[in-house]
């Protein structure tokens, strides 16, 4: 008999993240193309450089919808911070020990919370904004470094952090993906990881 599963994620919830990851990989390739002349064959695949210009342009406007979305799923809890939430992060949610207890945690545990503020809404903002700012302010220089300043700065966090939240939801944590994919994760997994959440759910 297949064990209980337990709901995660809703169908927007996950086409949502799906739409941030795809147009995230396209802006980071067709970016790298235009940051570094030695990594300029990227844009070949997108048609050339005036082809992944508008590619760039225009997935960073659906980058920004998908973004904006994720505030009404995530942005209400990830406000919330409780004292499990402090012991979490204080102990690294028990990443670097094999003998550290984690704290009882909701349907989001406290790094996802930090990431998703700072990351995603934080840098998402510095991001979307100095893009547009490329884009559309006048082409002043002043304008333009303070655009490209924003944009390299934000770039760099997402590149460093993107590649852990990755691994931290695969390898790492083997049934976490799958709340992303098929939108179920197991009992057993909902009471390791977020024992608070599963009290809220009546699971025991």
């Amino acid at each position: 008999m297949s064990e209980y599963l337990v709901q995660r994620t809703t169908t927007w919830e996950r086409f949502n993240h799906w739409v941030l990851a795809v147009s995230f990989i396209i802006l980071c390739l067709t970016g790298l193309g235009f940051l570094f002349h030695s990594l300029n064959w990227l844009n070949t695949i997108f048609g050339g450089n005036h082809l992944a210009k508008e590619i760039h342009r225009w997935t960073g406007v659906v980058f920004t919808f998908s973004v904006l979305f994720t505030l009404g799923s995530y942005l209400g809890e990830s406000l919330r911070f409780s004292k499990e939430d402090t012991q979490w992060l204080l102990n690294l949610g028990g990443y670097l020990s094999k003998t550290a207890v984690e704290p009882p945690q909701g349907r989001l545990n406290a790094g996802q919370k930090v990431y998703y503020l700072v990351v995603v809404v934080l840098c998402g903002a510095v991001i979307i904004i100095s893009g547009f700012i490329i884009w559309l302010a006048p082409s002043t220089a002043g304008w333009l470094r303070l655009g490209h300043l924003l944009h390299n700065l934000a770039f760099v966090v997402f590149v460093t952090t993107v590649p852990l939240h990755i691994y931290l939801s695969t390898a790492a944590n083997p049934g976490t993906f799958r709340g992303m994919t098929r939108g179920t994760v197991t009992k057993t997994w909902t009471k390791r990881h977020h024992s608070k959440w599963a009290k809220e759910l009546g699971i025991d």
